[in-house]
């Protein structure tokens, strides 16, 4: 097993967002996060990678144990060390190349020496497609190229999980595809990801494992293709019969 959450609680406010959510993930896994929008998805994964901080719970990454109540900022950082986080706009630095957007968390972040980021920055590009724009300032991307320099940053720091919050709905549909054709390759290639989408296409096709959410709720937990074949709840159907 490479992580689990046990009993986690989030809420904002006096609104609960999070409730009582209990799951793991095993070294491997393509975990397909779905559910309406609204449902607490995205608030579930931030709280996984600690861009939110959870009011309670478990949460095992390896052999670190953390009660998400009383975590300290050592602990969390020290969890961040190993995964990798995919936003749905991009978050690039507009003022730097390709590259340099590559580079940053590994001089700054991971005190790597220059030349040395350098290589590995390129060879995240090249694993997305991304050689060619290394040198090119992200105003000059189209979207899906942006998300796929995203990407590339994400796997530069050699990550144990990587997290994606919906990464194509920022884009037109006609480059939504050669971002998921990434996404499926690392799969393919074992790669550990947890990931927020409406592409239910893809979470048919290249997730192992579903996680279905509403209100803040895991109400179905699966295989995929069972999830698809023969879902348990009401809503979960409606779900999947209402899909383009």
């Amino acid at each position: 097993m490479l992580l689990s959450v046990e009993h986690l609680h989030k809420s904002f406010g006096s609104s609960l967002i999070l409730s009582d959510i209990s799951f793991s993930v095993d070294s491997g896994d393509c975990v397909a996060i779905l559910g309406q929008s609204g449902t607490g998805k995205t608030t579930l994964l931030r709280c996984l990678n600690f861009l939110e901080r959870a009011d309670s719970g478990i949460y095992r990454f390896r052999d670190t144990l953390l009660d998400l109540e009383h975590v300290t900022r050592r602990q969390a950082d020290a969890v961040r060390m190993h995964t990798g986080f995919v936003f749905q706009e991009f978050n690039l630095f507009l003022n730097k190349t390709v590259l340099q957007n590559v580079t940053e968390g590994l001089i700054v972040a991971r005190r790597v020496p220059k030349d040395e980021a350098r290589k590995t920055a390129m060879e995240a590009l090249s694993r997305v497609g991304m050689t060619d724009k290394a040198d090119a300032f992200p105003l000059s991307l189209s979207g899906g190229q942006k998300q796929r320099a995203a990407i590339a940053r994400a796997l530069a720091l050699s990550p144990d999980v990587l997290f994606f919050d919906e990464p194509t709905s920022a884009l037109d549909p006609a480059l939504t595809g050669e971002v998921l054709s990434v996404m499926r390759t690392l799969a393919e290639g074992g790669m550990t990801m947890l990931v927020v989408t409406h592409e239910l296409g893809f979470a048919r096709d290249v997730s192992n494992h579903v996680l279905y959410m509403e209100q803040g709720r895991i109400l179905e937990d699966a295989d995929s293709h069972a999830f698809f074949t023969h879902p348990v709840t009401e809503g979960a159907a409606k779900f999947i019969d209402a899909a383009p």
